[in-house]
């Protein structure tokens, strides 16, 4: 997927990210994720040190997007199911 640059309008290849820069410009471009319907993600994309150089970019989900929330959110539950038993069974130990 591409995007514009919102300093110079060339084309950014790959999605929005924290932090990266314009192939054409060379300026840092940061990317904010904004509240979006359902099917999209809205991102605000600046450009660092230039004041009020925005540009809103949408893109839709993509099947790898959801595979790696899902895998997240399993690692993530895992991980703080089994925090929370052993922090359990250490309260119960030293009791």
């Amino acid at each position: 997927m591409t995007f514009p640059c919102p300093a110079c309008d060339a084309a950014v290849d790959g999605r929005p990210r924290a932090i990266g820069r314009c192939p054409a410009c060379g300026v840092v471009l940061r990317a904010r994720l904004r509240e979006g319907d359902g099917g999209r993600r809205t991102f605000d994309v600046d450009a660092v040190g230039r004041p009020g150089v925005r540009r809103t970019v949408e893109m839709p989900w993509s099947e790898r997007d959801e595979r790696t929330l899902r895998a997240w959110l399993s690692w993530s539950t895992a991980i703080t199911l089994g925090l929370v038993l052993v922090l359990l069974a250490l309260a119960l130990w030293l009791r």
